[in-house]
């Protein structure tokens, strides 16, 4: 990440497409659709992190001060709205966080991915890539221009 201290992020039980989104930009957010408000309140406090939710933030978080109601009902919506109110980059970090579980997406070798991808996948790429925590592989199939071409109808052009 190009910022000193990047924003970290909790999302509520409404908004996993938004924390998937996110991760996918490379910003550390924590989610659980069984997440109660309690527990969001405890994460958000514990680890510096902005709460993001929907409806009524000071009423739900009345004892927080980083609480973000995003308005938007549509995710793309929602995540163009987190970009804009925290400034976010949305270039540097893309691909370095699982999308699943948050955990750290680092390059693995072609050989230690055979027999967990799907043999075609095995024969026509490379490059590999391996979720840190649960272990989620990926690679980059045609799956990631159609999102990077998502991404930039949103926020602009993160492939450049």
């Amino acid at each position: 990440m190009t910022q000193s201290s990047p924003t970290r992020f909790v999302a509520d039980r409404m908004l996993g497409r938004l924390a998937r989104m996110l991760r996918l930009l490379g910003y550390d957010t924590e989610y659980s659709p069984q997440m109660t408000t309690s527990q969001l309140q405890e994460i958000a406090r514990r680890g510096q992190r902005v709460v993001l939710t929907r409806g009524q933030a000071q009423k739900r978080f009345p004892n927080l001060y980083n609480v973000f109601s995003v308005q938007s009902e549509n995710a793309t919506e929602q995540l163009r709205e987190i970009v804009e109110r925290f400034k976010l980059e949305v270039r540097a970090g893309l691909w370095t966080r699982c999308t699943l579980c948050n955990g750290s997406i680092e390059r693995v070798e072609k050989a230690t991915v055979a027999g967990l991808v799907p043999p075609k996948v095995f024969e026509v790429y490379e490059e590999f890539y391996r979720c840190a925590s649960c272990g989620h592989i990926y690679w980059q199939g045609s799956h990631v221009e159609r999102i990077l071409k998502n991404l930039a109808a949103v926020l602009g052009s993160p492939s450049e």
